[in-house]
């Protein structure tokens, strides 16, 4: 059988990436073995086998791509087609050629309060090619992922806060799961048709990506991003199971302060003398 994946870049897939309107997901790993999955619009290839991408803010991806270099990439354009793949961390440079040509794209260029300070480089493990979103499969997952939520909501620890719920239940967010399969690589791939279910679970149905999803093993460390097109986005982690989440942690992945909502990691003392 064929593999999917191919070890270069090919100028289709370098024209893609080249579009600043797209979305860019990269995928790293945290701490305790969940993917972190980052919204990167600015990853591209530099040529065949070496990708980029530019920092211009300070989330906690930076610091994991240094301690664990592997890893998983994901790109959708407008037009609603996709390629994911693999790659390995070499280094970052705050000067050169690359840091130019980021710095002077149009959103950037005359943009006194913030710009590329940091180019990070990987090396092309391999390539998916590109594919279109099934958007009628999409359409039918929503919907059955809302009926199977309905079924199976859960509240009890208010994980994922009101605004996360909302911004899970819009028919129009992008959401994106990914995994390490038993080789410790790591998948990721789209699952438009998630939907919350309560603040403590995502669920989602079989449709489209049921043998993608059936290959996930049972109680395995899962992360969904979920952003919509005014780039709101909220991340969260936990264990998945017959298609349903339980979440553990979430993430606030937005600037301009990237943190952890939930467990909070800081308690808040009452004012008590005023």
């Amino acid at each position: 059988m064929k593999s999917p994946f191919v070890d270069r870049i090919d100028e289709k897939a370098i024209e893609m990436m080249d579009c600043d309107s797209k979305v860019g997901v990269l995928a790293t790993q945290d701490e305790s073995g969940y993917p972190h999955l980052s919204f990167i619009s600015s990853i591209q290839a530099l040529n065949e086998s070496v990708l980029t991408f530019g920092q211009f803010s300070a989330g906690l991806s930076k610091r994991f791509i240094a301690d664990r270099p592997r890893v998983g990439f994901l790109v959708l354009s407008a037009d609603k087609r996709y390629l994911s793949g693999r790659a390995v961390y070499t280094h970052s440079a705050n000067t050169g050629k690359e840091f130019d040509l980021y710095n002077n794209k149009p959103l950037f260029r005359y943009n006194s309060y913030m710009g590329f300070y940091r180019i990070f480089y990987l090396n092309l493990e391999q390539i998916s090619g590109i594919r279109p979103l099934p958007m009628g499969a999409i359409v039918l997952g929503a919907i059955l992922s809302r009926v199977k939520a309905f079924f199976v909501k859960k509240s009890e620890n208010n994980a994922l806060p009101l605004i996360g719920q909302q911004l899970f239940s819009q028919l129009d967010s992008l959401k994106f799961l990914c995994y390490y399969d038993d080789k410790g690589d790591a998948r990721l791939f789209p699952v438009v048709q998630a939907t919350s279910a309560g603040s403590d679970r995502i669920a989602l149905s079989g449709v489209p990506f049921g043998g993608v999803l059936k290959q996930i093993p049972d109680n395995a460390k899962v992360s969904i991003l979920c952003l919509n097109l005014k780039m709101e986005s909220v991340l969260v982690k936990g264990r998945f199971s017959k298609g349903i989440l339980e979440i553990e942690r979430v993430y606030n992945s937005m600037p301009p302060k990237m943190e952890y909502v939930y467990p909070r990691s800081e308690t808040i003392s009452p004012v008590r003398s005023f």
